[in-house]
């Protein structure tokens, strides 16, 4: 049996604390959560727009103009504020634990549903900077939980799935890439991600 060597993660909620609700999104921003908001964007025309601009077919303006027609009390330009402003920071400990991941041998990379607003944004993340191999569903025009995303990223790296220890806060994105045969951990977004990722490595024998 081979020894993953290659740890990939998601961005959101495992690298960088993101906001988790439309509400919290305002507070980020200091602009006023309107009551109704979320009722208006539980849409299926909401979850198309995500869909679209997280694989790229839309652009941001396109994407917040969209969201400011279902929220009608929002317009376009506060829309760009709360979503500027939903990337709260890295995780405490997580550039370190990348470092020691490193440092053991073992190469890193990303995989993450975003878009390229916010993947601009994450420059300014000192554990992003640090991953070595990064892949986004807006560069790759799919979107977990798809199976192709994950076949894809396989092409792109040249890694198998046995290679592969997978770290996501998603459950949908883990049973997914664990079908894939990857090694799969589900990361608690509210707890220490750093520790998470440590022992999720130790438990697939990649690390001591």
């Amino acid at each position: 049996m081979s020894v993953p060597g290659l740890a990939v993660f998601d961005l959101g909620g495992v690298i960088v604390r993101i906001c988790r609700s439309w509400q919290e999104g305002c507070r980020a921003a200091g602009i006023a959560h309107v009551p109704d908001a979320e009722a208006r964007l539980a849409s299926p025309r909401k979850a198309e727009l995500l869909r679209a601009h997280q694989c790229g077919e839309i652009d941001a303006d396109g994407f917040f103009r969209g969201v400011a027609e279902l929220l009608e009390d929002h317009g376009a330009e506060q829309v760009r504020h709360i979503h500027s402003s939903w990337i709260l920071g890295d995780y405490p400990g997580i550039a370190a634990a990348i470092d020691r991941i490193h440092l053991a041998g073992i190469r890193t990379a990303c995989l993450s549903n975003t878009n390229a607003h916010h993947w601009e944004q994450l420059d300014g993340s000192e554990a992003f900077r640090r991953i070595q191999v990064r892949h986004a569903s807006h560069l790759m025009g799919l979107v977990k939980p798809d199976p192709r995303i994950y076949r894809a990223f396989e092409q792109a790296t040249g890694a198998t799935p046995q290679e592969i220890v997978f770290f996501d806060d998603l459950a949908e994105n883990v049973a997914a890439a664990r079908a894939c045969g990857w090694n799969a951990v589900h990361i608690d977004h509210e707890g220490d991600t750093a520790r998470q990722v440590m022992a999720g490595l130790r438990e697939h024998g990649a690390m001591p």
